[in-house]
């Protein structure tokens, strides 16, 4: 039987040189690996979830790097691999992101619903 892991997403990768956030370019493994993977974007990693986010054009020591960080095509193709996109709608709320800002398809729960939906899940990875 596969293990179904959900995958907490909190805290976005600020600074890093890589061309994905490390916790989401790790989930969308999971299934290659057999297991069902459903994300969950909590605090400031909410802002992965908004349209129009992409980390190009960024210089270091006035060097380009490269390929930058696509970060709605990355949260679209965890879609597409089947990985369910969650965000919790208080944190959301907190920076001022409205819904209709989001991916399609990135599905709102509230924090009282949490332990709940946390009970379906084998393991928890916390990024």
């Amino acid at each position: 039987m596969s293990k179904k892991i959900l995958s907490v997403l909190s805290h976005p990768e600020y600074g890093n040189l890589e061309d994905s956030d490390i916790g989401l370019f790790a989930s969308a493994f999971a299934p290659v690996a057999g297991s069902q993977m459903t994300v969950l974007l909590s605090e400031d990693a909410v802002n992965y979830g908004v349209r129009g986010q992409e980390g190009t054009g960024i210089k270091i020591a006035g060097a380009p790097v490269q390929p930058g960080f696509l970060i709605e095509t990355d949260v679209q193709s965890a879609q597409q691999a089947n990985i369910p996109v969650y965000a919790f709608r208080e944190d959301l709320e907190e920076r001022g992101i409205a819904e209709r800002e989001l991916i399609g398809g990135i599905k709102l729960i509230s924090r009282r619903e949490f332990g709940r939906f946390v009970d379906q899940f084998d393991t928890i990875w916390n990024w």
